[in-house]
Protein backbone atom coordinates (compact mmCIF):
# COMPACT_ATOMS: atom_id res chain seq x y z
CA UNK A 1 0.00 0.00 0.00
CA UNK A 2 1.15 3.34 -0.84
CA UNK A 3 0.89 6.36 1.00
CA UNK A 4 0.72 10.11 0.26
CA UNK A 5 2.15 13.48 2.42
CA UNK A 6 -1.28 15.30 2.84
CA UNK A 7 -0.67 17.35 5.90
CA UNK A 8 1.93 19.12 8.01
CA UNK A 9 1.47 20.23 11.74
CA UNK A 10 3.04 22.01 14.15
CA UNK A 11 3.17 19.35 16.48
CA UNK A 12 1.97 15.27 17.25
CA UNK A 13 -1.27 16.56 19.18
CA UNK A 14 -2.43 18.07 16.43
CA UNK A 15 -1.66 15.44 14.30
CA UNK A 16 -2.86 12.88 15.93
CA UNK A 17 -6.31 14.74 16.88
CA UNK A 18 -6.82 15.41 13.39
CA UNK A 19 -6.26 11.62 12.62
CA UNK A 20 -8.92 10.40 14.70
CA UNK A 21 -11.21 12.30 11.90
CA UNK A 22 -9.43 9.90 9.18
CA UNK A 23 -9.92 6.66 11.69
CA UNK A 24 -14.00 7.42 11.69
CA UNK A 25 -13.91 7.27 7.80
CA UNK A 26 -11.58 4.20 8.08
CA UNK A 27 -8.68 5.74 6.00
CA UNK A 28 -5.40 3.93 6.91
CA UNK A 29 -3.23 7.11 7.71
CA UNK A 30 0.60 7.10 9.28
CA UNK A 31 2.14 10.48 11.53
CA UNK A 32 5.51 11.05 10.60
CA UNK A 33 7.48 12.59 13.36
CA UNK A 34 10.83 12.91 15.04
CA UNK A 35 9.73 14.92 17.91
CA UNK A 36 10.50 12.10 19.92
CA UNK A 37 13.85 11.57 18.90
CA UNK A 38 14.76 15.73 19.42
CA UNK A 39 11.52 17.19 21.31
CA UNK A 40 10.45 20.45 21.09
CA UNK A 41 12.54 23.36 19.58
CA UNK A 42 14.62 19.91 17.82
CA UNK A 43 17.02 20.46 14.77
CA UNK A 44 14.65 19.16 12.18
CA UNK A 45 11.37 18.66 13.67
CA UNK A 46 8.27 17.97 11.67
CA UNK A 47 5.26 16.14 12.45
CA UNK A 48 3.29 15.11 9.11
CA UNK A 49 -0.01 13.17 8.14
CA UNK A 50 0.08 10.66 5.28
CA UNK A 51 -2.79 8.26 3.83
CA UNK A 52 -3.35 5.57 1.44
CA UNK A 53 -3.22 6.69 -2.28
CA UNK A 54 -5.91 5.33 -2.88
CA UNK A 55 -7.85 7.18 -0.12
CA UNK A 56 -6.07 10.58 -0.70
CA UNK A 57 -9.26 12.51 -2.01
CA UNK A 58 -11.16 11.56 0.57
CA UNK A 59 -8.47 12.38 3.17
CA UNK A 60 -7.68 15.89 1.25
CA UNK A 61 -11.67 16.96 1.55
CA UNK A 62 -11.97 15.63 5.26
CA UNK A 63 -9.07 17.86 6.11
CA UNK A 64 -9.88 20.77 4.12
CA UNK A 65 -13.45 20.84 6.31
CA UNK A 66 -11.40 21.26 9.60
CA UNK A 67 -8.38 23.06 8.17
CA UNK A 68 -8.74 25.86 10.56
CA UNK A 69 -6.82 23.88 12.95
CA UNK A 70 -3.16 23.63 12.81
CA UNK A 71 -2.93 21.37 9.48
CA UNK A 72 -0.83 22.96 6.41
CA UNK A 73 -2.08 21.08 3.39
CA UNK A 74 0.30 20.27 1.25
Amino acid sequence: MDFVRIANFNNQFEAETAAHLLDGEEIPYNIHSNEALFGEGGVGQYVFLSVASEMEEKARAIMASVSGGGAENV
